[in-house]
């Protein structure tokens, strides 16, 4: 199958990977039930391993293999409430290629990520972002051109059709290494570069980020993360924060949260210094799922919820709590905790 394709995308390097898990990026994942290692990993031109492993970190279409039908994640969507296979086999499949996209997406800056799960003579094309996934109908790849078609069309589409969050671009190497000597991690580890504008006045701040690490979570929802940064511009390590929070009328952006305690004065919390939704660089960067619930061809009309990519960050880099030195220090924790709480919620502001 590998050597097939490639007829139609000499542009894309497809990589063996059934038997090589990914140990690099994903630690917390891996574990004596279930490995991170999917049957084929595609990618880039240029940015395949040296050595043929499984790095989920660099892959942007992942690829599960099932020789028998009895093992196909999805049904016929006609007469039927959900596509998805009630069979325990099925819903084995669907959790192994929902937990490579949640690696993929973890350890990666993506609006959105394609994989592809192939059934013996039938093959599905799955689109997930943070609001869920759209998969097609059964491609029967022997006699229809869809798949071909498809890995043809994405070796020739922009970063940002095919997920790449363009916002975020690799740093360079006197940037990455001052920063990995500011925060005290690993020579070997990728660094990221990205801007986000100030709270208050123009102007943004440009900050040096770590590539994150993926956590055994589902790939949809607001996937929260944090971590320590470089700011370039101050000379400064602060806290970076990205989220995919619930756009509801009545639900502000987290940046827009801490500015409402901070013009209220709420005490013990930190100071929000920029933040932003992330605009779109195409409009096919925003998520897609819940805008295609209510398609005739949508086997559930269950309502799902717009979610929107929200940067910020904070001026200080606050420690674990599982880190404190005394019982006294865990206590005194909480208890500025619920004071900033009490004093927020005194002022009508809720906040997670």
């Amino acid at each position: 199958q590998i050597n097939a394709i490639k007829h139609f995308t000499p542009q894309l390097s497809f990589v063996d990977t059934h038997n090589r898990v990914d140990t690099q990026n994903c630690s917390k994942i891996n574990s004596t039930v279930f490995n991170v290692k999917p049957d084929v990993c595609m990618y880039p031109d240029g940015c395949a391993p040296s050595s043929p492993n499984c790095d989920v970190s660099s892959a942007e279409i992942i690829i599960k293999f099932k020789w028998s039908y009895s093992h196909d994640a999805f049904c016929e969507a006609s007469g039927v409430d959900s596509v998805v296979s009630q069979t325990e086999r099925g819903m084995d499949t669907l959790g192994q290629i929902a937990s490579y996209t949640t690696a993929q997406l973890g350890t990666q800056f993506c609006t959105h990520a394609f994989s592809v799960l192939i059934v013996r003579d039938r093959a599905r094309i799955i689109r997930w972002d943070r609001e869920g996934a759209i998969v097609t109908g059964p491609i029967n790849y022997n006699n229809q051109p869809h798949l071909a078609n498809f890995f043809h069309r994405y070796a020739r589409a922009s970063p940002e059709m095919c997920g790449i969050n363009t916002s975020i671009t690799l740093a360079n190497d006197e940037d990455a290494d001052l920063t990995r000597s500011q925060l005290n991690i690993p020579s070997t580890t990728r660094m990221f570069k990205v801007k986000v504008p100030n709270a208050e006045g123009s102007g943004s701040l440009t900050l040096v980020i770590p590539q994150p690490v993926t956590k055994p979570h589902s790939p949809v929802g607001r996937w929260t993360r944090a971590c320590p940064a470089f700011d370039l511009v101050n000379k400064k390590v602060v806290m970076f924060k990205d989220s995919w929070w619930v756009s509801l009328p009545d639900v502000l952006p987290e940046g827009e949260t801490y500015k409402l305690l901070m013009s209220h004065k709420v005490s013990n919390i930190a100071s929000c210094i920029a933040y932003h939704d992330v605009p779109p660089s195409i409009p096919q960067q925003s998520t897609q799922t819940a805008k295609f619930r209510r398609a005739k061809w949508a086997s559930s009309q269950s309502p799902l919820t717009l979610h929107t990519l929200h940067c910020l960050v904070l001026n200080i880099v606050g420690e674990k709590l599982t880190d404190f030195e005394s019982f006294r220090q865990l206590t005194l924790s909480v208890h500025d905790t619920l004071i900033g709480m009490y004093f927020s919620t005194s002022c009508s502001i809720s906040y997670s």
